[in-house]
């Protein structure tokens, strides 16, 4: 997990870290991932995973249920559309992403702050359950941002359809992130979702960025910073 590092985690360097969905974008990765095979030759392929996927999102909607895992389950069915695809087919797939869903819906608060937390020499971490190669193409619109993500795996230059770890979501945030933190804490947080609180919780400075009702009720109850426009977007 420590290919979109700049350097080694260094606990004496003040921390940012920031989710991704819902978060630095409005975007939604998987909306892109469909939106690339429907429009570059894969519409078959789509829509067989659209409608196999749909009863259990339908079920979802009415019944509730943990939506964290129903969204882990649904990207990691989703790789397997991509398998076979090599490794510089994936990455323009991935570029193709970011330019077209990512980077058009960023949030332009969070990215102003985030810029300014690296001019004041602090490190800025994106940490999010999106694929590794998703992040390297969105630090390149950030320069000087770093990302903790979802590592995948290859075959002889081919994505083989599989991650080569667990979604970096969750309780499992805080974990990656300790190594960068300094007597338990880092300098800031931003998460939009309830499962980012164990990450917020780690920050002397946590910002709710457009937060679930969850997640708001907390920010709330703890004095923390919430970040909301008008419309939902920052």
């Amino acid at each position: 997990m420590m290919s979109l590092l700049h350097h080694p985690p260094d606990p004496s360097t003040p921390t940012v870290a920031t989710d991704l969905e819902g978060t630095l974008t409005a975007g939604t990765t998987w909306k892109g991932m469909y939106n690339y095979l429907l429009q570059h030759g894969y519409a078959r392929q789509a829509r067989g995973f659209y409608l196999t996927h749909l009863p259990g999102y339908l079920s979802h909607k009415l019944l509730g249920g943990d939506f964290g895992k129903f969204k882990n389950a649904w990207m990691r069915d989703l790789l397997h559309v991509f398998k076979g695809f090599s490794t510089q087919k994936f990455a323009d797939m991935c570029l193709w992403v970011v330019e077209n869903e990512i980077w058009p819906q960023r949030r332009k608060q969070v990215v102003t702050e985030l810029d300014a937390h690296l001019k004041a020499g602090r490190r800025v971490l994106v940490v999010t359950g999106m694929y590794e190669p998703l992040l390297e193409q969105l630090i390149r619109k950030l320069p000087g941002l770093e990302a903790l993500a979802t590592p995948v795996q290859w075959d002889n230059g081919h994505f083989s359809g599989m991650r080569t770890d667990d979604f970096n979501t969750g309780e499992r945030k805080r974990q990656n992130l300790h190594p960068f933190a300094q007597n338990g804490k880092i300098y800031a947080a931003y998460g939009d979702t309830f499962p980012d609180v164990p990450m917020l919780e780690m920050s002397e400075h946590p910002v709710a960025v457009h937060p679930d009702p969850q997640l708001r009720a907390a920010a709330l109850a703890r004095g923390w910073r919430i970040l909301m426009g008008e419309d939902g977007r920052i």
